[in-house]
């Protein structure tokens, strides 16, 4: 069922900021939408805890921003709710459509000259069924060097907003290396989080010049699946409101999701 109205709401939900970039795409392809952006703060980091746990926070959460927000369409940005919780989430909200960003392997695969690629993720994810299903399936002909980088989304949630070029070149200047020695030509960032490093990581591999290498992330295929779900254009002239910007836990937000909100044009951060 597509959704044929101009103020459909959609709900981008991550364990943390990762998915802002997913938010900036769809609000530059849908722009008639009403977007909110929920940042499970209470949650963070999901990448270094158990199934079970997680399993458990989403459908709380969901719960949550259905109750509050009501969205027709929901967004799960992080890979490690995607794995745990995405097709029973599908299943117990069957009124809503839910959307889950996979890593692009295939197409990594597809475009790979070297035959190798490189599959950044969280700590959990790097050992998790779910990869090696997708890897049997898309790229069952291609070498796939996982590289676990838990310390980047910890970087990237707390300290990139505040950091330098050079310093958000330097948190990723190790792994770019070990992808550089290990002869691969495409990195997938599986990580929502790690997609705010793409210009820290283009602007390294620029410096080294190294020109075989590029990153490919899961935003195209959100964009591709709500084509599917949401027709609609923006009625001329009319005024747009800031996402609404939301956060799961009960104190008052981190200055770094103050600094993150006035990067991604959100309004100030609310409590869910």
């Amino acid at each position: 069922m597509s959704t044929e109205k101009t103020n459909a709401r959609l709900c981008v939900f991550d364990s943390g900021i990762g998915g802002l970039p997913f938010l900036r795409a769809i609000q530059e392809e849908f722009s008639f939408l009403e977007i909110n952006y929920v940042a499970d703060d209470a949650g963070f980091p999901y990448g270094t805890k158990s199934p079970e746990a997680i399993y458990d926070i989403l459908f709380e959460r969901i719960r949550r921003i259905r109750a509050r927000l009501d969205p027709d369409i929901l967004v799960l940005s992080c890979l490690t709710a995607v794995q745990i919780g995405l097709k029973d989430l599908q299943d117990a909200h069957r009124s809503m459509h839910i959307i889950g960003a996979v890593p692009p392997i295939a197409a990594a695969a597809r475009e790979s000259q070297s035959r190798r690629i490189a599959l950044f993720t969280t700590a959990r994810t790097a050992e998790d069924a779910f990869l090696d299903n997708m890897i049997a399936r898309d790229a069952p002909d291609i070498e796939v060097i996982r590289i676990p980088a838990q310390d980047l989304v910890e970087y990237v949630e707390q300290h990139l907003p505040f950091a330098t070029p050079t310093s958000a070149q330097a948190s990723v200047e190790p792994y770019i290396r070990y992808v550089r020695d290990e002869g691969t030509d495409r990195i997938v960032l599986a990580s929502s989080h790690f997609v705010l490093l793409e210009e820290a990581i283009d602007g390294l591999l620029a410096e080294q010049s190294i020109t075989n290498v590029r990153c490919l992330d899961s935003r195209k295929k959100v964009l591709s699946e709500l084509h599917h779900l949401v027709h609609g254009e923006c009625a001329m002239f009319a005024e747009k409101q800031n996402p609404g910007f939301f956060l799961t836990g009960d104190r008052q937000p981190a200055p770094s999701y103050i600094t993150w909100a006035n990067r991604f044009n959100l309004s100030v951060p609310q409590l869910l």
